[in-house]
C-alpha cells in the first residue's frame, strides 16, 4: 500500500514518518512530498529506508497534486495553513477517490470544510476522511472520549488544556497561527457559542509535573467544534493554554491586550498594515536572531518534557456528579505526528468504518485502544511520555 505525505519534509510530519519506519506498517511505499525536491531527497537519504521516496509538488497546483496522489491509497496532509490550503487539497483527494487524514488545528478550516458540499461528496464516493487527528485536537480529545465511555453516563462540560515550551520545533506558520488563535477564542457556555480574544479571563490550572500550576487563558482551538460532534448534548466546551517560560505567555498577553493581534489593516504612511502582520514580522525577526539548535541539542531537548496537556470533564454517572482530569506530559511534535500515522494505518487497513468527512472523535470508535497504542508507540520511539488520570465522585447524603 502507498501513503503520500503532503508536507512530509516538515518538522512534525517527519516524526510520524520515522515512527512508521520503526514499526512494521501496512504501507510498503511512503512518499515525502513538498515543493523542495532537493530537500526531500536529502531527507530520504538520511532516513535510509527502502520504503521512503521523494516527490515534488505544489499543493496549490491541483493537476500536479492529482497526478501525485492518483495511485496512492491514503493521503496524509501535513501542509498548512489549513484554512487556506485544506479545502482544495481535500477536493482534489475526493476527485482522486482516496482516503485522507490530517492534523488540522485550525478552527476556520473545520468550519469551511463542514459547511461545504465536500462531506456529501466524500460520503457518496465511499471515502473515509479524518480531520484533526494530531495532538489537540486528536489524542487529547480522543482521551476525553475514552474517559467519557469509561466513567460517564452524560457530560456537561469539557475543558481542554495545553502548555508547551516556546522552543518546541515548529515553522514560521506556527507564530501566525498563534496570533489568530489568541485573537479569536470561541467557547461554548450554557449551550451558546461565544467568542472573545484571549486573556480577558485567566485561571490557575495544575498540569502536574513538571509544569505544575500555571496561568491559563482561553484560546481559539477546534475542540469547540469537534468535540460536540461526538457529544452533541454537551453544554460547555473551552480550550485553555499556557506557555513555557511564563515570559512567553506574558508576551502574547501583552500583544493581545495592546490590540496587536487584530487583522484589521491600518494606514501607515499610505500602506495598509494590520497590527497582526506587524506583530508577526517582529516575532519572526526575533526568532531569526535566536540560535538554532543542532540536531544533537534538539535530541537532548526532547529527552525532557517540553509540553503538557490535559482534558477535564464534568458530568454524571448513576446519578452522581463525576469529575475527571487526564494529564499528559511529553513532547508536542511526536504527540502530533504519531496519532496521524496511526490513523493513516487504520485507514489503510479498513479499520475506519464510517464514510464521509469526520473529526477524530467521530472516526476513532475504540478510543481507549487508540490512546494506549499511541502511548506505546511514542515510548517505543524513545520519547518520555506519561498519562495520569484522576476521577472524583461527588455525592451528598
Amino acid at each position: 500500500m502507498k501513503l503520500v505525505v503532503l508536507g512530509g519534509a516538515g518538522s512534525q510530519a517527519l516524526y510520524g514518518i520515522k515512527d512508521l519506519i520503526n514499526h512494521s506498517s501496512v504501507f510498503d511505499e511512503v512518499i515525502i512530498s513538498s515543493r523542495n525536491l532537493e530537500k526531500n531527497k536529502k531527507i530520504v537519504e538520511n532516513l535510509n529506508s527502502p520504503i521512503v521516496k521523494a516527490a515534488q509538488v505544489d499543493v496549490s497546483d491541483e493537476e500536479a497534486l492529482y497526478e501525485l496522489i492518483k495511485d496512492c491509497d491514503v493521503v496524509a496532509n501535513c501542509t498548512g495553513p489549513y484554512h487556506i490550503l485544506a479545502y482544495k487539497i481535500m477536493e482534489t483527494t475526493i476527485k482522486a477517490g482516496k482516503h485522507y487524514i490530517d492534523f488540522c488545528d485550525d478552527i476556520e478550516a473545520f468550519n469551511k470544510i463542514f459547511e461545504s458540499d465536500l462531506p456529501k461528496k466524500a460520503k457518496e464516493k465511499g471515502l473515509s476522511m479524518i480531520m484533526g487527528l494530531g495532538a489537540s485536537p486528536g489524542f487529547l480529545s480522543v482521551l476525553a472520549c475514552s474517559a467519557e465511555q469509561r466513567y460517564f453516563d452524560s457530560l456537561d462540560e469539557a475543558i481542554f488544556y495545553f502548555a508547551c515550551d516556546e522552543k518546541e520545533p515548529g515553522g514560521p506558520a506556527v507564530l501566525g497561527h498563534m496570533l489568530e488563535c489568541v485573537h479569536n477564542a470561541p467557547y461554548i457556555k450554557d449551550g451558546e457559542i461565544l467568542n472573545e480574544p484571549s486573556f480577558r479571563e485567566e485561571w490557575d490550572f495544575d498540569f502536574g509535573e513538571p509544569y505544575g500550576v500555571r496561568k491559563v487563558t482561553r484560546i481559539g482551538h477546534p475542540e469547540v467544534f469537534t468535540f460536540p460532534r461526538y457529544s452533541p448534548g454537551i453544554q460547555n466546551v473551552s480550550v485553555r493554554f499556557s506557555l513555557e517560560p511564563f515570559s512567553a505567555y506574558e508576551g502574547f498577553r501583552d500583544l493581545s491586550l495592546a490590540g496587536l493581534t487584530s487583522n484589521y489593516p491600518l494606514d501607515i504612511n499610505g500602506n495598509p498594515v494590520s497590527p497582526r502582520d506587524f506583530a508577526l514580522a517582529v516575532l519572526l525577526a526575533q526568532k531569526a536572531n535566536q540560535p538554532v539548535m543542532t540536531e544533537e541539542e534538539l535530541k537532548e531537548f526532547l529527552k525532557g518534557v517540553t509540553a503538557c496537556a490535559a482534558t477535564e470533564l464534568h458530568g454524571k454517572k448513576d446519578g452522581k456528579d463525576m469529575y475527571y482530569v487526564g494529564r499528559v506530559a511529553g513532547n508536542m511534535a511526536p504527540l502530533t505526528a504519531i496519532p496521524l500515522i496511526l490513523g493513516a494505518e487504520m485507514l489503510g487497513k479498513g479499520e475506519i468504518t464510517k464514510k464521509g468527512i469526520m473529526v477524530a472523535e467521530e472516526a476513532i470508535e475504540d478510543a481507549d485502544k487508540f490512546v494506549k497504542e499511541t502511548v506505546k508507540r511514542i515510548r517505543e520511539d524513545g520519547f518520555g511520555f506519561t498519562v495520569s488520570e484522576e476521577l472524583t465522585v461527588r455525592e451528598e447524603y
